[in-house]
Order: C-alpha cells, then sequence, then structure tokens
C-alpha cells in the first residue's frame, strides 16, 4: 500500500504522463492523487502490478516528480565539492569511489534546461523527473537512490 510522504502538492502542479512498467522499479518516488490530495509516495510491488494490469487507472492517478535541486539535497547530492553549476554525490563501493556529478541546467547554454549527466566527449544525459534520476542512479551504481 502506498504510504504517503509528508509533502502534499497543489493540483495545478502536476503534469500528465503515462508511465510503463519499465520505466518504474520498487523504490521510485511519483506524485499520487489521493482524491484528498496529491502526495509524494513511494512505489512498491502493488504499484507495478497495478500499472501492468490496469495502465490508465495508475496513470490517472499518478504523475512524475519535477528533479529539483530540493530534491537532490533530499538524496544526499551537495554542491560544495564540486566546481560552480555542478551537484554530486560520492558512491562508495569496497574501496572504489565514484563521484556522480550532474552539471544544473543552463550551465551549459540555454538549451540545457534539465539537470544534466555528463559523458566523456559532448554526450550527455537529461534528467527532468526524479524517477529518470533514480533508474539511472541505479543503472550506474546498481544501489537505488532514496531519501537520505
Amino acid at each position: 500500500m502506498n504510504t504517503p510522504l509528508k509533502t502534499q502538492l497543489h493540483k495545478h502542479s502536476v503534469s500528465i504522463s503515462a508511465f510503463s512498467v519499465h520505466e518504474l522499479r520498487i523504490g521510485s518516488l511519483l506524485n499520487y492523487d489521493t482524491g484528498e490530495g496529491i502526495f509524494h509516495t513511494i512505489i512498491d510491488w502493488q504499484d507495478l502490478k497495478w500499472l501492468t494490469e490496469n495502465p490508465n487507472d495508475f496513470n490517472k492517478d499518478h504523475s512524475p516528480i519535477l528533479l529539483t535541486e530540493e530534491w537532490l539535497l533530499k538524496f544526499g547530492f551537495s554542491d560544495k565539492d564540486y566546481k560552480n553549476g555542478y551537484i554530486g554525490k560520492d558512491f562508495k563501493s569496497g574501496y572504489m569511489i565514484l563521484d556522480f556529478v550532474l552539471s544544473k541546467p543552463f550551465v551549459k547554454g540555454e538549451w540545457n534546461d534539465t539537470y544534466t549527466f555528463d559523458f566523456e566527449g559532448h554526450r550527455f544525459i537529461k534528467l527532468k523527473y526524479v524517477h529518470e534520476l533514480q533508474n539511472f542512479y541505479h543503472t550506474i551504481t546498481d544501489v537505488m537512490l532514496s531519501l537520505s
């Protein structure tokens, strides 16, 4: 069962989207319209079953959370150890430390209106929503990014 997080949103701050079972995982954070208000919720196995069996109803009640610096801070990111315009989080695995660093919106120019993960050269992964960041972080580290 969904357990709403403490933050309640106003109805007009939510955008419409259509999720597929392939883009969400247990632990993903989404907005959930309960009829009494819109809350942040953590997706569990029952939600994934709901999405598989009845995607129209699931998508009617759920929408993505816009990725903001406030959310990055909740996930343990910081901009203290990075050059201006970047925010990151250290991932430790054994003796290895990976700096998972994102450039902030508009740092690279007007075209860059979301947070981006920069690969070598001029390739970028644009991250607009919280669940996209969680999925990408999991792909890179094999660990689900959760609230600190």
